[in-house]
């Protein structure tokens, strides 16, 4: 028995309903419950500094809800790649699962984010990402020596 079994995490009720968001991580893995490949979607609420994870698993679900997320946050759909989904701002609907954590119920499209007030702050900067054309080999220096 410990002190602190009987935490219950409590959210301020400012937290929830439809809020601007930005995206702050990404990270493709596979879900330990079904095996499957997934997105772990990291965002923060405008004006909130609570990080909250998103899954989108690659379930009968999977298309409709990266679509979500992609229109939600200005991405083009099917780009995957991450890296520029870092600082975009979109929009979600947040409430709070069965254990009283801050959960995305689900993205809001352009149309449901117009009359959202606008972004509090300084508006996060979204990363860019270049194709420098790959790689290529340094040159033998010789004389390096390591």
């Amino acid at each position: 028995m410990s002190n602190w079994d009987d935490y219950k995490p409590e959210v301020s009720s400012e937290a929830t309903g439809k809020r601007r968001c930005v995206v702050v991580d990404a990270e493709e893995t596979t879900s330990k419950s079904s095996g499957l490949p997934m997105w772990v979607i990291t965002v923060t609420p405008n004006g909130s500094k609570a990080k909250v994870k998103n899954y989108i698993v690659k379930n009968e679900y999977f298309n409709r809800n990266m679509t979500s997320f992609f229109d939600s946050f200005g991405i083009e759909r099917g780009d995957f790649g991450s890296l520029g989904w870092i600082g975009a701002v979109g929009g979600a609907e947040f409430g709070t699962d069965e254990n009283g954590y801050l959960k995305v119920k689900w993205f809001l499209s352009p149309k449901q984010m117009e009359n959202l007030p606008a972004w509090e702050g300084e508006v996060p900067e979204r990363q860019t990402v270049t194709d420098i054309g790959g790689f290529t080999e340094a040159e033998d220096d010789g004389d390096l020596p390591f």
